[in-house]
């Protein structure tokens, strides 16, 4: 039996205001009879769950493949969790660029530009790019960790940039399961 919502027999087929009626199963395999604006709710809803389970499947299979690696045994250890929760938080999480640091930065060659990122696990690499004002790329490249265990990245410029005006500086920052955040100043 339909359950009615919007009563038919008050409102008619077409309701006061000439909407739609339709008609779908739920989870339970019920009949729905109801109006139009009902199945455009359920529509986004069975969306979202869809898109919940996606994340979920490829969550678990991250967290399956990477709770072997050592440094989620070894941080897993020392955290008292196991390596295949620590990986499955993980892919939920990503990892945060807290600071760009061009104090002393001229534009010449071999200049340093300091990247602060950190994540839950591990920052696996940080991508910086520098643009003009037009947007075009001048110089890019990846950072490299100032020193184990420290969420300093330092870049180190291969090319004379132009200071006025002043280039945009972008950094990105990766984790192990592929997460990223940026952060950009100008």
């Amino acid at each position: 039996m339909a359950r009615l919502y919007s009563n038919i027999v008050i409102l008619g087929p077409n309701g006061l205001a000439g909407g739609q009626m339709g008609s779908y199963k739920n989870r339970l395999e019920r009949s729905l009879l109801t109006g139009k604006h009902l199945l455009d709710e359920y529509s986004k809803a069975d969306e979202a769950r869809k898109a919940h389970g996606a994340a979920i499947r490829e969550s678990t299979t991250y967290a399956n493949f990477a709770q072997t690696q050592d440094v989620y045994i070894t941080k897993a250890k020392r955290m008292g969790v196991t390596p295949y929760y620590l990986a499955l938080t993980d892919w939920f999480e990503a990892p945060k660029v807290l600071e760009i640091n061009v104090d002393g930065w001229t534009g010449k060659i071999g200049q340093t530009i300091r990247v602060k990122a950190r994540d839950n696990v591990k920052v696996e690499r940080v991508v910086v790019v520098i643009r003009d004002a037009d947007e075009n790329v001048l110089e890019m490249g990846e950072a490299t960790p100032s020193e184990p265990g420290s969420a300093w990245w330092n870049y180190t410029m291969k090319k004379l940039v132009k200071m006025t005006p002043f280039p945009t500086v972008e950094a990105t920052a990766y984790d192990l399961p592929g997460n990223r955040d940026a952060f950009v100043i100008s």
